[in-house]
């Protein structure tokens, strides 16, 4: 069942102001660009390239609609084939930009995943979501970066191809390279070689790990992929030793505060990021897919608030938090810091008001 965001002015347990945390600047870094795309703008996107949307995707409402994990994988895959050239992967990546702008949010690592999109060259596809996040940038002041990110299912040469592409044709906003696709679909050690290429090039790593319960891919992932983030990775909570390992190197973790997935249990991701923030991990909250499986990251905010008891002080660390997490340069980390400092310091009095201007 869909958690249902607090409404304006009402304020969530220990006082904090709904108001508040949806003011609060923002920076995520575990999003993906296909999960962002409103229905809306799919069926718009559809509809001018003759591709058939589930009903799930097309009922006219503002969140897609589906019972399952196979039934949301569908739209997913309806959605990317509905991007088909680059003025539309410039819309996409504007809109959600600018969706997620009205809800505080400053900086976000895009993953991107290029093969999901045959049809279109890398260069193509890039020059549209660097077009639309740069207008998103210069309209609202939301920073963008992106990870391309390999799909597992295509296995591991395909994947040292497509970081081949990327390499020939640099960008200065493409700041690293992703693993995503089905858990169970390959191992983290068919991708050494593609990992090891763009680590060479100066490319950072992340990749999605132990969303579904296996830390021995995490594993794979610290030892042989040698990531420097850990996307999800719910399963370290399994392995003491390995929850006692990533406590040490303080290797960030994208946790997502998942409120609205039909075939998740709710309550139990809850109560494993609640875990994983009291073990001590060095933890971030992001949306994942916003307009897919949850909502934007202001509303994950305020529900998050509510069952970890945030006070102001813990407000403001995971307002931070993504931006420590983050692949971006020294320059624009510090720029950012700064300026959520300065923002946190002005929201700060009215943290337990709903009178935020």
């Amino acid at each position: 069942m869909r958690a249902e965001p607090n409404p304006p002015g009402s304020t969530v347990q220990r006082g904090l102001s709904a108001d508040y945390l949806r003011a609060l600047p923002k920076a995520e870094v575990h999003c993906h660009l296909e999960g962002c795309v409103p229905p809306k703008t799919a069926v718009r996107l559809a509809a001018r390239h003759g591709v058939t949307l589930p009903a799930g995707a097309r009922d006219g409402g503002d969140r897609y609609r589906f019972r399952n994990f196979d039934e949301g994988l569908e739209i997913y895959l309806a959605v990317c084939r509905s991007i088909q050239t680059a003025e539309d992967f410039e819309a996409v990546t504007y809109e959600s930009l600018m969706t997620a702008a009205e809800g505080g949010l400053r900086y976000r690592e895009i993953a991107f995943n290029p093969q999901n999109h045959p049809e279109l060259s890398y260069d193509t596809m890039m020059g549209g979501i660097l077009a639309g996040a740069r207008a998103a940038e210069e309209e609202a002041g939301v920073v963008s970066r992106i990870v391309v990110a390999i799909n597992r299912q295509f296995g591991g040469e395909a994947a040292l191809n497509l970081v081949r592409d990327v390499l020939a044709h640099p960008h200065d906003e493409v700041v690293a390279i992703g693993l995503d696709g089905d858990e169970k679909a390959a191992r983290p050690s068919e991708f050494v070689a593609a990992y090891d290429l763009a680590r060479a090039a100066g490319l950072k790593l992340t990749a999605h790990a132990g969303e579904h319960g296996d830390s021995t891919e995490m594993v794979e992932c610290l030892d042989l992929l040698r990531v420097d983030r850990i996307d999800h990775g719910y399963a370290a909570l399994l392995d003491p030793a390995l929850l006692a390992r990533t406590v040490r190197s303080q290797i960030p973790y994208s946790a997502c505060w998942f409120i609205d997935y039909p075939e998740l249990e709710v309550e139990g991701r809850r109560l494993d990021v609640a875990a994983m923030a009291a073990a001590g991990l060095n933890m971030c909250l992001n949306s994942d897919d916003p307009a897919l499986i949850g909502p934007e990251l202001h509303d994950d905010f305020i529900d998050a608030a509510a069952h970890l008891e945030w006070t102001v002080e813990d407000a403001e660390k995971y307002a931070l938090a993504g931006i420590d997490a983050s692949f971006a340069d020294n320059a624009t980390v510090e720029r950012l810091r700064a300026e959520f400092t300065a923002e946190l310091e002005r929201l700060r009095p009215g943290a337990y008001s709903a009178d935020i201007q």
